[in-house]
C-alpha cells in the first residue's frame, strides 16, 4: 500500500512538473479571485458604517440644524426600504470603489478656471452634511459655487450606491456583487493587493479600506 501511494505521488509530480504552466496559470487565478473575494468583503463590512452615518447625520434630531443641510437631496433614498437588485448593488460597488471620487470627478471639470469673487467654501459648508470630516476632503481646491454644487451631487450619488448596500447588508448578493465589481476593475485589485501589503507591514491600517482603497 505505501508503494502504491509513493508511486500515485510520483506520477501525480510528473505530470504536475509537466504541466507547469497551467498550473501556474490556474494557481494565479484561484489566487486573483480569492484576492477578489477578500476585497469585496472588506469593502462591504467598511460601508455599512458609512451607510449608517448617512442614516443618523439625516435624522431628527434636537441639534440637526448643526449639520444636516442637504438632507433633503437623498430623503427619498434613506426612506426607501427592500433589498436591491444584484445589478443595483454591482452599480453602487463600482460607484463607491472604482469609479472617480467627487473631488477627482468635479476636479477635471473646473480645472483652471479662476476663484469666484467673496467665495467662502466655509461659511457655505456650514451646517451642511458635507462639512463633515469624511466629506469635508472632498471639497480641497473649491473655489466657485458651480464647483461646490458639482461635488455636492457627486456626493449625493455616492451616498445613494452607500445606501443600497446598507440595504443589502452582508449578503452573499453584495458579496459576488462586489467580487464581479472588483474583477471588471483590474487597476483597482492592484491597489487593494497593495494595501494588504501595507497593511502586514503596518504602514496602513485595515480601517483605511473605509476611505475608498481604488484612491
Amino acid at each position: 500500500m505505501i508503494a502504491e501511494i509513493t508511486q500515485s505521488a510520483t506520477r501525480t509530480a510528473q505530470a504536475l512538473a509537466r504541466r507547469w504552466r497551467l498550473v501556474l496559470a490556474a494557481g494565479l487565478v484561484a489566487g486573483w479571485v480569492a484576492l477578489a473575494f477578500s476585497l469585496s468583503d472588506d469593502q462591504g463590512r467598511m460601508d455599512l458604517p458609512q451607510a449608517y452615518a448617512i442614516h443618523m447625520t439625516c435624522e431628527d434630531d434636537i441639534e440637526a440644524a448643526l449639520w444636516s443641510g442637504g438632507c433633503d437631496r437623498i430623503r427619498d433614498d434613506i426612506a426607501v426600504t427592500g433589498r436591491p437588485s444584484f445589478e443595483h448593488l454591482y452599480e453602487a460597488f463600482v460607484t463607491v470603489h472604482h469609479a472617480p471620487s467627487p473631488r477627482e470627478a468635479a476636479e477635471a471639470r473646473f480645472a483652471g478656471e479662476p476663484a469666484e469673487a467673496a467665495f467662502d467654501l466655509k461659511a457655505l459648508l456650514t451646517g451642511q452634511r458635507y462639512g463633515l470630516a469624511l466629506v469635508l476632503p472632498e471639497f480641497e481646491g473649491v473655489k466657485s459655487w458651480a464647483h461646490a454644487e458639482a461635488v455636492m451631487e457627486a456626493v449625493d450619488v455616492r451616498d445613494r450606491a452607500l445606501l443600497a448596500i446598507g440595504r443589502a447588508g452582508l449578503g452573499y448578493d453584495a458579496l459576488l456583487a462586489g467580487v464581479l465589481a472588483n474583477l471588471a476593475h483590474p487597476g483597482a485589485m492592484i491597489a487593494g493587493a497593495r494595501q494588504y501589503v501595507a497593511i502586514l507591514m503596518g504602514t496602513a491600517k485595515q480601517s483605511d479600506f473605509a476611505t475608498g482603497i481604488a484612491r
